[in-house]
């Protein structure tokens, strides 16, 4: 019978065979626990640093604190960066300067260099490298393909770009090695296959040429040839310290190889010997050298200057403190950004630079400057919704700019001479003197001292690191930005047909002697030239000045307008009658003549029994809406909701289908027209106003009443639209009238509506034009209801994701303020300039809603956030809700009186608000 334990013995037998069971895992594992003890550690800490990365800035980038995520924003302005880095052997190096890295190659593919006075983005670059055999014999190769140099191990940098690096073994090819190879010590064994790459540097570079600054008014000046020598080309680098990223391969630079020999341990000294085993014949080549050392940086640690919008600075943050912003909006301003006063004319127009920003209640301190005399006139603190960034002067961090010469901007140099106009900063530069190039000066130091990067703001200048190396301040007028997404100086075509012909040139390279390389390659891009259709386009400063003519009104009496007379009227059949002839002459009169001729004739009976029918739907069409209108006593004198009417002369399509043949346009085409017309007749909502033509049924006018609730109450937005010969299996047509205002993402200021149901933005089934669904009035409700809505911020592409988030909401609120202020803009300008056969509408609607708008004025001016006009009327404002921005009431103040003028010049009584005139 088995012995029962009670509780309290249970408890000691548990605890002696504790006690027991860790006395025998002490003596079995003995001091091995806190061996594992102490490598769990160090997993876990390689973990903790694998997971912590840090966020990547540059200089430039926009940032706000992530301690106040709606706050204000701020601007990167210097980048400090040390790294940890780790060798081929796993050796660590710690806490290295980002200055002292190198890249394994001096040039890579998408910098941008300078040869004379031409500027270029690199596309392409052939390796010249440097082997160390074992016997100590050294050699320098020009590696056009891996045919000479097969890699033995495989390519450690997993870079396309780095096919060799430093450290690396390689195995020659005998038969294509001889040509391209120049030997620094010792020479060629037969023997002797194998070495290891001592250093890796560009050898030729093919360059896309982008534009050019000349010194004299030489436009027909052809860029240098497209293959270079790396050593005839300069590095056009503002901030490379900056851009390392965690994975990146580099080298350590030569200023550093003393401060080094306290980061690099012993161990790492001995595996760098171990690697060589070139030792002896190091010693008998009595080299000098020895080979560089690859790292791949592990760690990086950052840390940032950011100047902030109120003009204050923060020194030293750690990255991990900032948020990157991804949207910023137009109305966002800087401290030394230029900007220009919006809605003034030219010869009056303002600009300045920013002092100071308040981001929460949108004012801007800026010192403003006369176009004339270039001096500064005075300090003023203005809305943010009145200034646009100057677009002559929109310069960033890392920006590729030429300096101003040569007429080029106007008369700025000397006949014969190259003149800056310098700051203090560049006259220090300079010696106190005025840069002067002479016309027999060498082109090449001129563009190393006209072409540079952007790499400060300061005091209402620029300072600009040029190619030469010299660092001078320059005001905003004395150059001019580079785009580097400009198209290159040579054109689409001749860039596809020279790749092609890349691998030949450098075969001509390689087999000349280094005597006559120079004299040859210039014979080969000359002979180019001369044998192949070159289409030269420099930018920037050299665009052709060919005339450009607009083909207009090309068949505007060809064919008549549906409804007022035959599509195919009498002088469209003679057009087509001449064409014919045209044609029979060209080719054999007697045959081609007799063919058209009978061609004609038959098309035109065609065109007679098409046109009948067509007409007969029209009229019945005019017949049946003219029992569907209503008549005069039924309206009250109202502005009728649909009704048709004559002459389009200012419809925006009306040339639209005037080439059209009579065979696209049937009768089915014809009577979904008349059920569209129908449907609008019945169903259009009291904001709704159409328009339709009778002499053109393809043609229709829409306007629509801004919703309440939202930034455009109360406003009119006018649209044309199109039907075309395909509808309703293509969507219609649209063009809103914006008086050059946008006042919302989806409505542009060129005219164009980007709508999903229009087929002009992406949208899932349901949302794209349906021909057996979908009708104008659904496109019009669309446009009042989904567009012209309270948040019209999020309408644009992607910025629905920000939407609940502090970023998203602010930018939201800011963009419905200037959405209000473009509205109150749009009706100043349809009140003197109405759309025709809607001047009433435009008179009726004011006459009844002014009232109602500047009370709204008043109410935002005293706080109450856009599109809560009439709650804040009628129940006070909200505390809680945020109110509307000073800058904000700064603009409307301004706008206010304009709209209160502009309704009386429409006999609207505004007596009452007199004082605001």
């Amino acid at each position: 019978m088995d012995m029962l334990l009670t509780d309290s013995e249970w408890e000691s037998f548990s605890e002696s065979g504790s006690s027991e069971e860790q006395e025998e895992m002490d003596f079995t594992y003995g001091g091995q626990a806190c061996t594992i003890l102490s490598s769990l550690e160090e997993t876990i800490g390689k973990i903790d640093d694998l997971l912590s990365f840090e966020r990547a800035f540059v200089h430039g980038d926009i940032v706000r604190s992530v301690t106040d995520p709606s706050g204000q924003m701020g601007r990167v302005i210097n980048v400090d960066m040390v790294v940890d880095l780790e060798n081929v052997h796993g050796n660590t190096i710690k806490d290295i300067n980002s200055k002292q890295l190198l890249k394994i190659r001096s040039i890579s593919v998408g910098d941008y260099v300078v040869n004379s006075t031409w500027i270029g983005k690199v596309e392409k670059v052939v390796d010249r490298v440097t082997i160390v055999f074992d016997d100590g014999s050294k050699c320098e190769v020009t590696a056009m393909d891996q045919e000479k140099l097969v890699p033995v191990s495989p390519n450690i940098l997993d870079d396309s770009q780095y096919p060799y690096y430093p450290g690396q073994r390689v195995r020659v090819v005998p038969s294509n090695f001889s040509s391209s190879t120049r030997w620094l010590c010792g020479t060629w064994s037969r023997n002797q296959d194998e070495g290891t790459v001592s250093g890796v540097d560009a050898g030729f570079v093919y360059v896309n040429w982008i534009s050019s600054a000349h010194m004299d008014h030489d436009s027909s000046a052809s860029p240098p040839s497209r293959l270079q020598d790396a050593k005839d080309l300069t590095l056009l680098l503002s901030f490379p310290h900056a851009s390392w990223q965690l994975s990146d391969w580099c080298m350590l630079s030569i200023d550093c190889k003393g401060t080094s020999e306290k980061f690099l341990h012993s161990s790492t000294h001995d595996v760098i010997k171990d690697n060589w085993k070139l030792e002896k014949g190091f010693k008998r080549g009595n080299l000098g050298s020895r080979l560089e050392e690859i790292f791949v940086i592990i760690k990086t640690k950052t840390k940032l200057d950011v100047m902030w919008q109120d003009g204050t600075c923060s020194l030293g943050l750690e990255s991990h403190a900032l948020l990157p912003v991804s949207v910023v909006n137009a109305h966002e301003f800087w401290p030394h950004q230029f900007v220009l006063e919006k809605g003034t004319s030219d010869n009056k127009q303002r600009w300045g630079v920013v002092r100071g920003v308040d981001a929460k209640e949108r004012t801007v301190k800026v010192h403003w400057r006369n176009m004339d005399v270039n001096q500064v006139n005075m300090e003023e603190t203005v809305s943010a919704y009145e200034l646009v960034e100057h677009p002559n002067y929109c310069y960033c961090f890392d920006d590729l700019v030429f300096k101003v010469v040569q007429n080029h901007f106007g008369d700025q140099a000397d006949d014969g001479h190259v003149t800056a106009e310098t700051s203090s900063g560049t006259e220090a530069a300079l010696k106190g003197e005025n840069m002067r190039w002479d016309r027999n000066n060498s082109p090449s130091s001129y563009g190393l001292s006209c072409i540079g990067t952007v790499i400060g703001f300061e005091d209402g200048e620029l300072e600009v690191k040029w190619a030469s190396g010299i660092s001078t301040k320059v005001a905003p007028y004395e150059i001019y930005r580079i785009d580097k997404c400009e198209d290159s100086a040579t054109s689409h075509e001749y860039h596809e047909e020279n790749t092609e012909d890349f691998d030949q040139e450098m075969f001509v390279h390689e087999t000349l002697s280094d005597s006559h390389k120079g004299k040859e390659l210039l014979s080969l891009d000359s002979a180019h030239e001369s044998g192949e259709k070159v289409s030269w386009a420099p930018t920037s400063f050299f665009r052709p000045q060919a005339a450009i003519g607009f083909f207009s009104n090309i068949a505007s009496s060809i064919l008549g307008s549906l409804g007022s007379r035959s599509p195919l009227s009498q002088e469209s059949s003679s057009y087509f009658s001449h064409g014919a002839r045209e044609y029979g002459v060209l080719l054999e009169k007697d045959v081609l003549e007799t063919c058209n001729q009978n061609a004609e004739l038959d098309l035109i009976e065609m065109q007679i029994f098409e046109t009948t029918n067509i007409k007969r739907e029209v009229e019945e069409i005019k017949e049946n809406n003219g029992r569907m209108m209503p008549g005069p006593d039924e309206t009250s004198g109202l502005f009728r909701q649909f009704d048709m009417v004559s002459e389009c002369t200012d419809h925006h399509f009306l040339g639209e289908s005037k080439v059209l043949a009579v065979s696209q346009v049937k009768q089915s085409w014809v009577k979904k027209v008349q059920q569209e017309w129908s449907i609008l007749e019945k169903n259009l909502p009291e904001t709704i106003y159409v328009r339709v033509y009778e002499e053109r049924m393809d043609l229709l006018r829409a306007a629509l009443v801004g919703a309440p609730g939202t930034p455009y109450h109360d406003g009119l937005f006018f649209f044309d639209i199109y039907l075309p010969p395909e509808y309703p299996y293509e969507p219609p047509s649209v063009y809103y009238h914006s008086g050059g205002l946008r006042l919302n993402p989806n409505l542009y200021e060129s005219g164009k509506v980007c709508l999903s149901l229009l087929n002009t933005w992406t949208g899932s089934d349901t949302e794209v034009w349906n021909p057996g669904s979908s009708t104008i009035l659904q496109v019009l409700l669309s446009l009042q209801a989904l567009v012209l809505n309270e948040k019209p911020y999020f309408n644009e592409a992607g910025y629905d994701k920000q939407l609940g988030r502090a970023e998203g909401e602010t930018n939201s609120v800011s963009y419905n303020e200037n959405a209000f202020l473009e509205t109150c803009q749009s009706m100043l300008y349809i009140l003197r300039k109405p759309p025709k056969h809607f001047e009433a509408l435009v008179k009726e609607h004011f006459s009844r809603r002014a009232e109602t708008i500047i009370s709204a004025c008043n109410t935002y001016m005293e706080g109450a956030p856009v599109g809560y006009a009439l709650e804040c009327s009628a129940n006070g404002h909200d505390e809680h809700i945020e109110e509307s921005s000073t800058g904000f009431k700064i603009m409307l103040a301004k706008l206010l009186p304009k709209l209160v003028e502009a309704f009386s010049e429409q006999g609207i009584d505004c007596s009452r608000f007199e004082g605001l005139k």
